[in-house]
């Protein structure tokens, strides 16, 4: 086969263009098909469900083809991952409940748009290199809300202990909190039992939803921009 036929159709803009715009039909369809709708239109969809799941073989093998070592294709991890989700839109699936999952899985074409779009690739490979810093922040969160969540159990498990009962309920709790979701609601019954309560809210509001959040946001933004 001429290699540099496919990498030419590889490489064409045209192409590309292409390839987004069959994978935002294939989204649209997957939402099209969850509303009730005449028979012969839901064979339409079908039928372009077909069309481009056949497309999207072909597009596969046109990369693969292009390749110079053929091993190298599946060396890149957005290869192997765009082909597992084209493998999976090509397995027959039926009504039975135990394919359901085969069936959901088509809906996930949609995320070839990371692929397909050099922009959108590039922020997640950043996102991935700033996992292990973003780790080591979560666990300094998780830390915080242990330890509040330890001291409000103490403290307000007798006065209202359907938020405060043990300690599983009371981080459930300062979850809420941390996202500043009608934390007051939170906050308020405890300030009318005790004074200071809002000393102990203010402070985890500080250092959680503030401070720590912010952090994560800061490392985030730091890797992209070392990434441009």
């Amino acid at each position: 086969m001429n290699r540099n036929l496919f990498k030419n159709i590889k490489d064409h803009r045209l192409f590309q263009a292409i390839v987004v715009f069959a994978i935002i039909l294939s989204a649209l369809l997957v939402g099209a098909s969850t509303y009730n709708i005449p028979p012969s239109i839901l064979f339409i969809l079908h039928s372009l469900d077909v069309l481009i799941t056949l497309f999207f073989v072909v597009e596969i093998s046109i990369r693969f083809f292009a390749e110079k070592r053929k091993l190298h294709f599946f060396k890149d991890g957005w290869n192997i991952f765009d082909t597992i989700i084209v493998i999976a839109s090509i397995i027959p699936v039926g009504p039975n409940s135990s394919i359901l999952v085969l069936r959901l899985l088509r809906i996930f074409r949609v995320l070839r748009l990371i692929s397909a779009i050099p922009e959108l690739k590039e922020l997640i490979e950043s996102l991935l290199k700033s996992l292990k810093r973003v780790f080591y922040v979560s666990l300094l969160l998780f830390i915080i809300i242990y330890v509040y969540a330890s001291i409000g159990s103490i403290l307000f498990a007798t006065s209202d202990p359907g938020r405060w009962g043990d300690l599983g309920v009371a981080m459930i709790t300062l979850f809420q909190v941390l996202t500043l979701s009608s934390w007051e609601t939170v906050m308020l019954p405890m300030q009318e039992i005790f004074w200071w309560a809002w000393i102990y809210f203010y402070s985890f509001i500080a250092i959680g939803s503030i401070t720590i959040l912010n952090l994560i946001i800061a490392v985030l933004v730091d890797v992209v921009t070392n990434k441009e």
